[in-house]
């Protein structure tokens, strides 16, 4: 028996979540943004009856939200509050396959650029758009079958979404740990977790998903071949809004088990040994441990090395006595100032290592490293630690290292689009701000954190994670895409030749 979950309600058709980005996001910021000429208002009339007239399962009619009608701000408000004065034309809430098919034919009838959103988790802000924003997140129902393990999920759904409706049944699907990220964004950039290195990447464990493509037509694709088998592999890491409109995502679930959960921090003192500790102790139980470790100081202000605390977070697959025994290195050498280590199961785990973050105004680099990060690298990374330059707010995820390996490297790098499969742990270098912040603070981080970007390439792999993308960042197609670059370029012309699924870092065409 499959029993199905519906999972919308008021507050979650509002929260801002993950993306799949699909068109164009021609902000302030973008030098020589395009003026769109609006459609004629009766275009955007006939698109909204069109919208009412088509209903999702559960009856639900679509709407067309418009500048100054109630929900408009708040539908088009993304996470990062980088791209929040980017409006669009008009807001589609979709609850069917129909309705999101329709908005894709108005915005190539009236040409347009557009947006797919199932929540708003772009970093760089391409689920924003002047032009058609198609927001999926009422399409959030999910179905499981416990005789098979699969789950069909809805397009909006967002990871507390899945939460809830997983909690009961003794099963999961490998799933980031933010509550508003969608499923979308997570699955087809890839998804990390902190289950990744133990049930592999969310992509990993997709069977089928369905779409829009460019054409107008619903496809449903699987790894067999002839069942638009190109597009599932590029679904797999290939990045969200390239392709197609996706609208539900099959998976084969997993059985859930007790785990340890824990939070160590340790004092401002042997930085650089502590974390040379932590990835000693990730890369000899790859599977049974999964860390985010990083350097951050303890207040805002000036960061120096006296202040930057050494903390990892994590998850264990067995019982806190076995954890103790692979933490005892980095635990004996440096007296932890908080150690919390305790045994829950699954989904409490996942309950305590919940966050919201980033969240607010930042901006963000990510690369890779095979093996370790070592001690020069951890050196210059400190060095710049104590440039930052200043501002209101404490910087948290100055330089992160998120467990990347284990199961994860047992996909070949071709066979799916997610190419990082030799990789150990993703970097993360971020910088934030508030509003309190002056324009020349905010311009004199974001130089900082291009600077520092660029001086640790020396230290790692030249490549990043598509779900942390930077406008900024160079070489961008190589840095996501690697080796598959090719395959997904001959994919984006079998499914889309006139390249309306088009925005700042989509795949192009070939040639």
């Amino acid at each position: 028996m499959t029993k199905t979950i519906s999972s919308v309600s008021r507050r979650r058709l509002f929260q801002s979540g993950a993306v799949m980005a699909a068109g164009a996001a021609l902000g302030s910021r973008i030098p020589a943004a395009l003026a769109l000429e609006a459609p004629q208002t009766n275009g955007l009339d006939a698109l909204a009856r069109d919208l009412r007239a088509l209903r999702g399962t559960r009856d639900q009619p679509s709407r067309l939200i418009r500048p100054g009608e109630p929900g408009f701000l708040v539908a088009a408000w993304p996470n990062n509050g980088r791209w929040a004065d980017v409006f669009p034309l008009a807001i589609a809430m979709c609850t069917s396959d129909r309705a999101v098919g329709a908005c894709i034919a108005w915005a190539r009838q009236e040409h347009l650029p557009f947006a797919i959103r199932c929540g708003g988790h772009n970093y760089a802000g391409f689920s924003t758009t002047r032009g058609l924003l198609i927001d999926v997140k009422p399409m959030s129902d999910i179905a499981i079958d416990p005789r098979s393990g699969l789950v069909t999920i809805g397009a909006g759904a967002n990871n507390q979404d899945m939460a809830d409706a997983f909690r009961a049944s003794g099963l999961a699907v490998a799933s980031g740990r933010c509550p508003t990220v969608g499923i979308s964004g997570l699955t087809l950039g890839g998804g990390w977790g902190f289950s990744a290195t133990r049930y592999g990447l969310t992509c990993d464990a997709l069977r089928a998903t369905e779409a829009i493509t460019a054409d107008g037509r619903l496809r449903r694709a699987t790894a067999r071949q002839g069942e638009d088998d190109g597009l599932f592999w590029a679904a797999r890491g290939g990045g969200g809004g390239n392709f197609a409109a996706h609208t539900s995502f099959t998976f084969q679930a997993h059985e859930v088990h007790d785990v340890t959960v824990f939070n160590i921090v340790w004092p401002a003192e042997q930085q650089v040994e502590l974390m040379l500790d932590l990835q000693e102790i990730q890369l000899k139980h790859p599977d049974l441990i999964s860390t985010r470790s990083k350097m951050a100081p303890a207040n805002a202000g000036k960061v120096t090395r006296r202040a930057l605390h050494v903390q990892t977070l994590g998850q264990f697959f067995g019982p806190p006595e076995r954890l103790r025994e692979v933490l005892a290195k980095p635990l004996g050498r440096v007296t932890p100032i908080v150690c919390e280590i305790n045994a829950m199961g699954y989904w409490a785990a996942r309950d305590y290592l919940v966050t919201d973050d980033p969240t607010g105004l930042y901006d963000i680099r990510s690369s890779y490293v095979a093996g370790v990060l070592g001690g020069e690298g951890l050196e210059r990374m400190i060095s710049w630690m104590e440039r930052w330059p200043g501002g209101s707010l404490r910087q948290d995820n100055m330089g992160i290292l998120f467990a990347a390996g284990g199961k994860v490297k047992e996909v070949a790098p071709t066979e799916t689009a997610y190419v990082h499969r030799r990789s150990d742990f993703i970097v993360e270098m971020e910088a934030s701000w508030s509003p309190l912040d002056t324009p020349e603070v905010v311009a004199e981080q974001q130089r900082w954190l291009t600077n520092y970007f660029a001086d640790m390439q020396q230290f790692v792999q030249k490549e990043s994670y598509v779900n942390f993308p930077s406008r900024d960042l160079p070489n961008w197609l190589n840095a996501y895409y690697g080796e598959n670059v090719r395959q997904l370029q001959t994919i984006k012309l079998a499914y889309d030749p006139d390249n309306i699924f088009k925005f700042p870092q989509s795949i192009p065409l070939p040639g």
